[in-house]
């Protein structure tokens, strides 16, 4: 391999572009022809030159060229030899044969073979435009080349990243559903603590203070009596005094019927309603019934309980705020819901803003949204209407929907009932 230095005699009117180029050229006085013509063209070539394989192999291990001009025929080598070697080191270099004569069908074909272009010895002329022409396009080769590296790495990035992203998201997600789950398990386990303390609270009023209040209630008749037969000025006061123990001790009653009585037996929806309505007729004294409409589908257990729960206050209430004389629930299947439907003909539903503080009424909507219902309380025509929606699809219950709570029941109940107590 032969090296040709900058040669002394170099214009100096402007910067010149240096320009590593390896001649595959055979001939040195066609080398520094070429180099010149480079010279003259605006470049500071530092050359070497080579005419075998080999020559050029090592060449191409040495050290990066921006330039390949080869000649086409060589005693030992050639253009397509030269090509093949550097498509062997996948190298984007402008490869330019310059040849003394080649027919224009094997120029074509070293074109075809991946050569960039072919010039004739004695058109130098076109060499500079051919080199600067060439050199331009590699640069935008290797531009666009290093965009798509970019891209594709960026890319590739992204993916990673998005990935990452998507393991954490469901990660969290599922992390998330664990607690939501552990909420709601806690929650219904309140639900249940609480129906369990109504019913001790139930069994206390009848059994304790129900007691007690009749022993008072005795004690206070025999004053009444013995005041009676001294004509004791008292007397009112004493007869008074009895006519409220007595209506305590019925309002205990009723508040310990309430609180006790009411509980959920059976599997189906239709079965714990129809003894719903039954208990309410034989307790209270008033008329309920159930219509159902429909063949009703197969509800869960806790469907079926958070349901009953439901008409269960909304009876109660209709007991106890409206005062009610009739209560009348009704099952209806339409083709995408379960629609359950307490009515009563008692004192009309009060204002939201009036009754938004009920603990009852809140975990009735509690209990609806646990299950995916909808609850609506509105007053009717004569008393109040309360309906729970619960959405089927081909005759199955719908998965619950999210709750958009922003209070959990636990504060509720957990503050309300404490004061419900008190109230009693």
């Amino acid at each position: 391999m032969n090296s040709h230095p900058k040669p002394a005699h170099a214009s100096t009117s402007g910067a010149r572009r240096p320009l590593r180029v390896l001649f595959v050229e055979d001939s040195e006085p066609d080398t520094i022809l070429l180099a010149h013509s480079l010279e003259r063209g605006g470049f500071a070539p530092a050359t070497a030159r080579v005419d075998t394989p080999e020559a050029m192999e090592a060449a191409l291990q040495e050290q990066s060229w921006d330039l390949i001009l080869c000649d086409h025929a060589m005693p030992q080598f050639s253009a397509p030899e030269a090509l093949e070697l550097v498509k062997k080191h996948r190298l984007d270099v402008p490869f330019v044969i310059v040849s003394g004569y080649i027919e224009e069908e094997t120029a074509v074909a070293a074109m075809k073979a991946g050569a960039h272009d072919y010039i004739m010895k004695d058109r130098l002329a076109r060499l500079v435009p051919a080199v600067e022409r060439e050199l331009r396009e590699a640069e935008i080769r290797r531009a666009r080349q290093k965009s798509e590296a970019d891209l594709l790495r960026a890319h590739e990035e992204l993916e990673l990243r998005v990935e990452q992203r998507t393991a954490d998201l469901r990660a969290a997600n599922e992390k998330l559903c664990s607690v939501l789950q552990e909420r709601r398990r806690l929650e219904n386990e309140l639900l249940e603590i609480a129906e369990n303390e109504r019913r001790r609270i139930g069994f206390d009023l009848h059994d304790d203070l129900g007691q007690k209040l009749t022993g008072i209630s005795m004690m206070m008749k025999g004053l009444e009596q013995r005041l009676a037969s001294k004509n004791h000025p008292c007397l009112n006061e004493a007869r008074r005094i009895q006519q409220l123990l007595e209506e305590v001790i019925h309002h205990t009653h009723n508040l310990a019927r309430q609180f006790s009585s009411l509980d959920v037996k059976g599997d189906d929806l239709s079965t714990v309603l129809k003894g719903l309505a039954g208990n309410v007729q034989k307790l209270f004294e008033i008329r309920c019934g159930l219509t159902i409409k429909g063949l009703l589908p197969e509800l869960p257990h806790d469907i079926t309980v958070q349901m009953y729960k439901i008409a269960q206050e909304a009876v109660s209430n209709a007991i106890k705020h409206g005062k009610a004389s009739r209560v009348a629930i009704d099952l209806i299947m339409e083709p995408e819901q379960l629609l359950m439907s307490i009515q009563n003909d008692g004192l009309p539903f009060s204002h939201p803003e009036a009754s938004k503080n009920r603990m009852g009424l809140r975990i009735m909507n509690f209990r609806a949204d646990t299950i995916g219902a909808t609850l609506v309380i509105k007053p009717n025509k004569s008393g109040t209407l309360v309906t729970c929606a619960l959405p089927t699809r081909n005759g199955k219950t719908s998965p619950p929907g999210k709750s958009g709570r922003k209070e959990s029941l636990a504060e509720q109940v957990a503050s309300e009932t404490v004061s419900g107590i008190k109230q009693i």
